[in-house]
C-alpha cells in the first residue's frame, strides 16, 4: 500500500504587519502567557458560544459553535444549526483554539516567535494580547487571552499580507470556579507517532513535513486500507484521511468540483478547509483550519491523477468522515 507522497517546502509570503523593532529577535515574551492560559482553561470549567469565520475561495463562511468544557471529561462542541455534537480533548492539537496543547506550543515555538502585544478586550472581558510572528516579521496569528484566567477568548490567523483569513471568538462565556493548583488538570497532549514503524512496514509512505512548516504529530491506521495523518505548524491543524477505494460523486452534495492540473478536487463551503479527491485507488479527505494558500500548497504535493471513469462507491461515505473530525477547538 504505497502512497509515495513527495515532501515539499514552505511557501513564502511578502512582509506585512511587522513586529515592533524593539522586540529581541530570539525573545518569546508571550509564550509563557499562552502556556499559562492553556493550563488554566484545561483546569477550569466553562461554557459559551464561539463564532468562527474563514475567508477563502468562496468568500466568508461562518459557523456557530456551542462549547462546554468539563475538566477531566473533555470539551463538548455542538455545531449550529446541524446540532452535531463532538467530544474533543482540549489538550490535543484538535482542541487548539481555547487551550493550545504543549504539542501545539512546542511546534509553534520552533516555527514562530511569540511576543506580547499589549492589552485589549474580547467578549466584553479584559484580555492580554499575544502576537505569533513569522521569521520575516509579519504577524501570523493574534491571541486574546482572558486576563481572569479563562480560555483563549479570540484567535485570528493572518496571511503574509496581513489579511485575516480565519477568526474564532467567544461571543458569550461563563466561567466555572478556579480550581486549586493541586487539582489542576495535566496536559496529556503529545506526539502520537508510535505507530510509524508499523505503518511503514505495512507499506504506507507519507511526508513528515508539509509546505507551511506543517509537522506530522499523529499517524495511525484504524482498519485495513485506512490511514489518518495529523499535521500542525503550531497554529493550524490539517487532518488527512486516506482510504482504499474510489469516490462516490453522487453523494457529494454541497461540494464544488475544481479541475487542477488535469485532476478533480471537490471543495465544500465551510468555516474549515474541506477537500476530497480520488487517486490511485485511494480517496483523500482533508480538513484544516489553516489559511487557504497553506492548504493548497500542502494538498498540491499529495498524490493526484485524473480518474475520469472511476466514480463509484466510497465505503464509509464522505458524510461519515465529516462527522469524525473537528480540526479546531
Amino acid at each position: 500500500m504505497l502512497l509515495g507522497l513527495v515532501m515539499g517546502g514552505p511557501a513564502h509570503a511578502g512582509p506585512a504587519h511587522a513586529a515592533p523593532p524593539d522586540e529581541a529577535e530570539s525573545e518569546d515574551t508571550g509564550l509563557h502567557l499562552l502556556r499559562e492560559a492553556a493550563a488554566a482553561s484545561r483546569a477550569r470549567g466553562y461554557s459559551g458560544t464561539q463564532y468562527v469565520t474563514t475567508w477563502g475561495r468562496f468568500g466568508a463562511v461562518s459557523s456557530v459553535l456551542e462549547v462546554r468544557n468539563v475538566p477531566g471529561e473533555g470539551l463538548a462542541v455542538r455545531a449550529q444549526p446541524s446540532g452535531l455534537v463532538q467530544l474533543v480533548d482540549p489538550a490535543s492539537p484538535a482542541g487548539g483554539m481555547s487551550a493550545p496543547s504543549e504539542v501545539m506550543l512546542a511546534v509553534m515555538a520552533r516555527n514562530y516567535r511569540v511576543v506580547t502585544a499589549g492589552e485589549g478586550r474580547a467578549c466584553g472581558r479584559r484580555a492580554r494580547l499575544v502576537d505569533v510572528v513569522r521569521a520575516d516579521g509579519t504577524v501570523a496569528a493574534r491571541y486574546w487571552l482572558d486576563a481572569a484566567g479563562g480560555p483563549v477568548l479570540r484567535r485570528e490567523l493572518l496571511d503574509g499580507q496581513g489579511k485575516v483569513v480565519h477568526a474564532g471568538a467567544f461571543v458569550d462565556l461563563t466561567l466555572g470556579p478556579v480550581r486549586r493548583a493541586s487539582a489542576s488538570v495535566p496536559d496529556p497532549g503529545g506526539f502520537d507517532l508510535g505507530e510509524l514503524p508499523g505503518l511503514r512496514a505495512r507499506g504506507w509512505r507519507f511526508p513528515e513535513v508539509l509546505p507551511g512548516r506543517l509537522e506530522l504529530f499523529a499517524a495511525h491506521d484504524t482498519s485495513p486500507g485506512y490511514l489518518y495523518l495529523g499535521y500542525s505548524d503550531g497554529l493550524s491543524v490539517m487532518s488527512v484521511f486516506v482510504q482504499s477505494g474510489v469516490l462516490d460523486e453522487e453523494h457529494l452534495r454541497g461540494w464544488h468540483a475544481q479541475r487542477r492540473n488535469g485532476h478533480t478536487i471537490w471543495i465544500r463551503d465551510s468555516a474549515e478547509q474541506e477537500m476530497i479527491w480520488a487517486s490511485g485507488g485511494h480517496v483523500y479527505t482533508v480538513f484544516a483550519d489553516a489559511p487557504a494558500d497553506m492548504v493548497d500548497a500542502a494538498v498540491a504535493i499529495l498524490p493526484h491523477e485524473p480518474v475520469p471513469n472511476l466514480w463509484a462507491r466510497l465505503g464509509r461515505g464522505a458524510s461519515r468522515l465529516l462527522s469524525w473530525v473537528n480540526p479546531f477547538g
